[in-house]
């Protein structure tokens, strides 16, 4: 027994390892070559307190070789999650507003011509604060700071040559919370996505 748990033990070193090796030589190559705009567009659908919830954002930033992108982008809560709340003594409903700003990382490790699975990584940099309105007038208040990390993996169909759509499924922990909005943020995320290859559809619209 002792023997068979070496065994597996070891296995699983140089699996790393050699996973290790595979990651560092594709990036080194991906590296290489001229980086492409990337864009996307990013529907997720998660959980805040347990209510079924929508954020959707868009990205943007460059795609070198199908194998690694990175950027920036921006998400915000498009669900109407209300909430009676206490403000100023008095009780009002109110509605919870949510947005941050995503730097993003993407690590693709199978693609062929229509495929890919990847592993996007995203920060989360944003606010979170009740909204009501008094006369028409907007009111918010309970305002305070959100910090999220939210790795996932996914798949994406290239589709007429210059789109792709896909899906996937991650999870978004809360780093630093807004104490002052009583929700739980830190859920799992199944998210959509829709890209457009720039590149390739301008390479045949202009150039040849």
């Amino acid at each position: 027994m002792y023997k068979l748990y070496l065994l597996s033990f070891l296995s699983i070193v140089m699996a790393q390892v050699a996973f290790s090796q595979t990651f560092e030589k594709e990036l080194e190559f991906a590296l290489q070559k001229k980086p492409k705009f990337d864009f996307r567009l990013d529907s997720r659908n998660t959980f805040i307190s347990q209510n079924g919830v929508r954020v959707f954002g868009f990205k943007f930033g460059v795609d070198y070789n199908r194998t690694l992108s990175f950027g920036l982008g921006y998400n915000q809560l498009l669900s109407n999650v209300k909430r009676d709340v206490y403000h100023h003594g008095l009780e009002q409903s109110a509605k919870l507003s949510y947005y941050y700003i995503s730097p993003y990382i993407d690590y693709t490790f199978y693609r062929d011509s229509k495929w890919e699975l990847s592993i996007p990584v995203q920060l989360g940099i944003g606010e979170a604060f009740y909204e009501y309105s008094v006369n028409n007038k907007p009111v918010d208040f309970a305002k305070g700071f959100m910090f999220s990390y939210e790795p996932a993996i996914s798949f994406q169909y290239k589709f007429l040559s210059y789109f792709g759509a896909g899906a996937g499924v991650g999870y978004r922990l809360m780093i630093v919370n807004n104490s002052n909005v009583k929700e739980q943020f830190t859920s799992p995320v199944y998210l959509f996505k829709f890209k457009i290859y720039f590149q390739d559809l301008y390479q045949d619209l202009f150039l040849k």
